[in-house]
């Protein structure tokens, strides 16, 4: 029924699912839909979580492991992992997300944005050729919910720029936010001009 659901609306609208239609695609009686859902609102629910539980997880896989050697290359992984999320379904995509934006719907990312929060704090996401930074709670919630921002607006966006322009924005972002947190070799101070307590002159 979900895959049912998701052709349709490939092929039309949000207003025009119906749960008659997605009975009928899928090939059960629309008593057996009931079944499992109230009303065609409880089916898009169920349809979000199951999409945004998937691409939660790819999000989490590629973020495992240890560091790559470009520095990009694990930003350009999330990047990936959000907009493959659909299996190349980008407009159904857009259509899933404005629903959750518009409905109401409790924020099912809400787990990996919590998750993320925690690796940042813990050290765990790591750049290669550089030590460990561990993130303050402020700092990795900022930079969570700014790279999740850029992609929220990316998944909805229907000028839909090239996806490699917005891959290079935010490995630019991301890696000058962390270079701009770790601690830089402190510069000598320079002598005063004063010594036994007189100036020099």
């Amino acid at each position: 029924m979900f895959e049912a659901a998701m052709q349709l609306l490939e092929a039309g609208d949000l207003a025009s699912l119906t749960t008659n239609a997605v009975a009928a695609r899928a090939g059960v009686s629309i008593g057996t839909l009931y079944q499992y859902f109230d009303d065609k609102q409880a089916l898009l629910d169920a349809l979000v979580a199951r999409e945004l539980g998937q691409m939660s997880a790819s999000v989490l896989d590629s973020l495992a492991g240890p560091a790559p050697a470009d520095t990009g290359e694990r930003i350009r992984g999330v990047v990936g992992a959000v907009i493959g999320a659909y299996g190349g379904r980008s407009r159904v995509h857009r259509l899933l997300i404005e629903h959750a934006m518009s409905h109401a719907v409790p924020n099912r990312l809400s787990p990996l944005y919590g998750r993320l929060i925690a690796l940042l704090t813990a050290g765990e996401v790591t750049r290669a050729g550089a030590d460990a930074l561990t993130l303050t709670p402020a700092q990795a919630f900022v930079l969570t919910y700014a790279m999740a921002g850029v992609l929220r607006a990316y998944a909805v966006d229907d000028a839909q720029m090239p996806r490699e322009d917005i891959e290079d924005a935010l490995v630019a972002l991301i890696t000058g936010f962390l270079d701009a947190l770790r601690p830089r070799a402190t510069t000598p101070l320079r002598h005063s001009g004063r010594r036994d307590g007189k100036r020099r002159r």
